[in-house]
């Protein structure tokens, strides 16, 4: 038997020493022997025990509970409690902490030593599955990597997580999955014909230590052999369950010099199989590990962006083209990092949504544009409308619907000049939501936009089921629409839809004269892009609205060339020429 390391809590030095002989003399080791709750905590850090003896009645301003509760939660080690009296509320204060085991003093050598050994044993098995734990797998990887030195081979450390977990927990119970979590351990248990152990780790997650091995492509054979076997179908409780995992191999000696940088090494190579999808497995390499160290700072760089006021809003310019004038803009959020300058919204903007973090800055832009259009009304500024984009996240909150009516009401702004824009995938995701909030919308006067149409699933019949009050086509049809047929095709269908449903139609990135040629022709409402504006921080947006400058879009129909050409009025490209005058 390895030496267990204990530490040893008792304020009577005499019983103290009684027990850490008793524990010698049956191969225990002893760390150190210590009489308060403040020297146990420094000890438990100093010596990193197995496991603490820990008297419950200790002198001091720590007593033993208060101090087991703070050596379990930073470190991990298990506590067995001393104690020779124990009052009612003393003892629902240990149960409350779920110690691993109680002694009353006084007691026998031999009683000592048994619950020892169980708390051990506890600690290093997982009470769901009964696999060894994190605990005990640091300890037989480090004993196995010790004896790999001087032999050849590599010794592959596996880590796996079951896909979408959490999907069966929300939908068929926790039982059900905690039952198909004993059903995989089972099944990684029974491939011991080319693994030395089978651990879990935490929730969905387990490790597993190969034979060691000569060649990279057994590894990968035995690898997906794993995955195999864990997508086959089971049936739990009368339900037919199917399940994948994404797995990471990290190879000793190559990709680590002990266990935690192996297990560190493995992790990093199972979330690249989790970025692709699952299902999948994936040696570590430098370069993910670069990669995903890059994204853990960017990750925490964004969490403190929203605690230090970094984001920004932009606005937009909306053009109404019968009248060239500016009535509305998109709010659009922008990142300023303090040492890498602007962040593009296509790098943080994913990283939000996967982060949880989407939410709460859509709130934040939410807030921010309604109050910037109020502050413009009361300066007597001309009003304009503001498109808040809503993400599914945000729109999945329960409270999202009462939250717009809250902002709307702190910040005066009259519901009629903001507009909300979803795109086509989070309507149809929950289509019975996105009902009841656009009827609670509609009643307060806030104007709804399907925003990206043309990309998503484009179902033509949800457009007449919901009272969306305009249609942005994409810029992807914008793009070179006057060449492109294809494009073209596509956005007059749209524009002559909304209209015959009494939706105004908004063109997005109309970036030169030929695409704002077309769109005039083909009666398109209102426009934005780069050809009118970027989109611009507040204090340059507010000066172009008080500037009250007017585009004026002249359309100057060639009726001549058209009837000789022998297109249709639709094929005729640049069928109308523009002229653009700010005024």
């Amino acid at each position: 038997m390895s030496q267990k390391k204990i530490l040893i809590v008792e304020d009577e030095s005499i019983v103290a020493e009684d027990i850490s002989d008793s524990l010698i003399s049956l191969g225990y080791r002893i760390t150190a022997m210590v009489y308060s709750g403040e020297e146990a905590i420094e000890s438990a850090a100093k010596f990193r025990p197995d496991l603490v003896l820990m008297d419950v009645n200790l002198q001091g301003e720590i007593d033993g509970i208060t101090a087991a509760e703070e050596i379990r939660s930073r470190f991990q080690i298990p506590v067995v409690y001393l104690t020779a009296y124990a009052d009612e509320n003393t003892l629902r204060r240990v149960n409350s902490t779920k110690p691993f085991g109680y002694i009353v003093k006084p007691f026998e050598e031999k009683n000592l030593h048994t619950t020892i050994q169980l708390a051990l044993y506890r600690h290093q098995y997982d009470s769901l599955t009964n696999l060894p734990n994190r605990s005990l797998l640091r300890e037989k990887l480090s004993r196995i990597l010790d004896g790999q030195k001087e032999l050849s081979g590599v010794v592959p450390l596996v880590t796996l997580s079951l896909d979408k977990i959490n999907r069966i927990n929300s939908t068929l119970g926790h039982d059900i999955g905690d039952s198909v979590l004993c059903t995989i351990a089972q099944r990684l248990s029974n491939c011991m014909e080319n693994i030395d152990i089978v651990a879990r780790l935490e929730a969905a997650e387990f490790a597993l230590i190969f034979k060691p091995v000569e060649e990279k492509q057994d590894v990968a054979n035995i690898a997906q052999n794993i995955l195999d076997i864990v997508s086959q179908g089971m049936i739990v409780k009368d339900c037919e369950v199917y399940v994948t995992a994404s797995m990471g191999i990290c190879l000793y000696p190559g990709d680590g010099i002990d266990g935690d940088e192996m297990l560190k090494n493995a992790y990093i190579a199972m979330y690249q199989s989790q970025l692709e999808g699952g299902n999948t497995y994936h040696f570590y390499s430098a370069k993910n590990a670069s990669y995903f160290i890059n994204t853990l700072l960017q990750e925490t760089s964004l969490r403190h962006a929203l605690k230090s006021s970094e984001f920004e809003v932009y606005y937009q310019p909306q053009i109404e083209i019968k009248t060239g004038k500016m009535i509305g803009a998109e709010a659009l959020v922008r990142w300023n990092h303090p040492e890498r300058g602007r962040v593009s919204p296509g790098e943080f903007i994913p990283m939000a949504e996967e982060m949880g973090l989407i939410a709460p800055l859509g709130e934040w832009v939410l807030e921010t544009a309604c109050r910037q259009a109020q502050t413009w009304q009361r300066a007597g500024l001309p009003p304009l409308r503001v498109a808040v984009n809503v993400s599914a996240r945000q729109f999945e909150r329960k409270n999202f619907t009462e939250r717009v009516r809250e902002i709307l009401t702190e910040t005066g702004l009259d519901p009629k000049y903001l507009e909300l824009e979803l795109t086509e995938s989070l309507v149809l995701q929950d289509e019975i939501a996105a009902a009841k909030a656009f009827t609670v919308w509609r009643d307060l006067g806030i104007r709804i936009a399907i925003d990206d149409f043309g990309t998503g699933y484009s179902s033509l019949s949800y457009p007449k089921r919901f009272p969306f009050d305009a249609i942005k086509i994409d810029k992807s049809f914008i793009r070179d629409i006057a060449d492109d047929r294809q494009n073209a095709a596509i956005t007059v269908a749209i524009i002559q839809m909304a209209h015959c449903m009494n939706m105004r139609v908004v063109a997005e990135g109309v970036e030169n004269e030929q695409e704002l040629d077309f769109l005039c022709d083909r009666e398109c409402d209102e426009i934005q892009g780069y050809f009118f504006s970027q989109p611009l921080p507040r204090a340059e947006f507010e000066a172009l609205l008080k500037s009250d400058k007017c585009w004026e879009l002249c359309c100057r129909k060639k009726e001549a060339a058209t009837l000789n050409s022998g297109f249709s009025k639709q094929e005729t490209p640049n069928r109308l020429g523009s002229c653009y005058k700010i005024g």
